[in-house]
Order: structure tokens, then sequence, then C-alpha cells
């Protein structure tokens, strides 16, 4: 399926499995895959595509819910993004998200754009091309976040599992890091003066029960 004039893209998924890429075309593309019984609906309202995925009901809900679909969505590189998944995944590549978040399950994220990353049970790891104002929180499992260029503040927390933050020269970051329960590791920063470049922006970084380790890259 193809859609024209697309600017804002949201895909919401149940027991679902995600996969954006952004390309240079001005249109964009969608398709999926059901498994057993599950129902996708595509709709496009002005410059907004809406995506949903869920499973069918089975026998008045007494024996729950069953079937799971895999959606391959394509966007232009400009337009905007926000996805969700329970009991699913997220995979992108070259997308700019608004916001992107899971429940049990896992986000992926290569050369992509993120101004909020939430996981409950599960892992994040991202490599962002660019992060102009960021917010990345996990609950119940890893975040290893490496960022390009930094643009505005960060704050990246997690409780019960660990952080990896790599920041390269072009981020002008000043770190601030916490723990309880865990260890703090700076690796080519100074840590008792952990900034990078002209450190005009703060980037804090906080875990109950995990580690921390921020790396120079």
């Amino acid at each position: 399926m193809i859609f024209e004039n697309v600017k804002m893209v949201e895909i919401s998924a149940v027991n679902g499995k995600a996969e954006i890429e952004g390309w240079e075309n001005d249109h964009a593309e969608v398709s999926y895959t059901l498994h057993g019984e599950a129902e996708v609906e595509v709709e496009q309202r002005g410059e907004k595509l809406i995506i949903r995925e869920e499973p069918k009901k089975r026998f008045f809900n007494l024996l729950g819910k069953s079937g799971w679909a895999e959606i391959t969505v394509k966007v232009p590189r400009k337009a905007t993004v926000r996805a969700s998944t329970v009991n699913g995944e997220i995979m992108a590549r070259n997308v700019s998200f608004e916001k992107v978040s899971t429940v049990n399950g896992r986000i992926e994220l290569e050369n992509c754009e993120a101004g909020e990353i939430s996981n409950v049970n599960g892992r994040v790891r991202a490599y962002l091309a660019l992060a102009k104002s960021l917010k990345a929180s996990s609950v119940n499992g890893p975040i290893e976040l490496e960022i390009e260029e930094l643009e505005g503040d960060a704050k990246i927390s997690n409780v019960n599992g660990s952080i990896a933050l790599a920041l390269s020269d072009f981020c002008d970051a000043r770190v601030k890091a916490s723990r309880v329960n865990g260890a703090i590791t700076f690796e080519g920063i100074d840590p008792e003066n952990p900034v990078i470049g002209t450190g005009e922006f703060e980037v804090k970084v906080s875990t109950v029960n995990g580690n921390i380790v921020v790396r120079r890259i």
C-alpha cells in the first residue's frame, strides 16, 4: 500500500513486530504479514498515516487473544514517527522519531533521530545520528545508546538495568551521572570533569540497581 503526502506516522501494535525504514521517496509504503488471527488497520488522515495492529479476540475473550503481525513501513526521511508495541519489537533505520516505546519487547535503532525512547521489560539498543532533546528510560532492561551529534539536553535513566552511553566528539556534552546500587565508569572522559567539547548541553545519566558506563568515541 502506497500513501502520498505523509508527514506524520503513528504505529501501534500488540503482539506485533514493526520494521520501519526512512527513504528518499516522497511517499510512504506499508506491507504486513499476519500470523494467526490478527488485524491490521491502515488509515490516512490528511498528512498523518495511522497503522494499528492487534490480535483478534476469541470466544467472548474466554480464551484470550492470539495472532500477531509483522509490519514493514517505509517513510519519507523528513516524516516524524511515533511507534509503540506491547509484546513485540521495533526495529528502525534512518527514521526521525518523536517517540518510540515498547512493553515486553526490544527497541533497535540505527542512524535515527529520537526525542523520547521508553522501554519496560526489554532491551534498548540505539545509534542516534542526532539527538536534539532526548529522554530515554528503561525498567528491567539494559540501555545501549550511541549519540553522534547532540543539539539539546538529554536525560537517560534506568531501573533494574545498566546504561552504556557512547558520545562522539560532536557532542558538546556535560555529563552528570548518579546511581543507587551500581558503579559509574568513564572511558576517555575525565571523571572529575566529564565534559566533551564546550559542554553546552547537559546529559543526565542515572540508574537504580545498575551500572553506568560513559565513553567518548
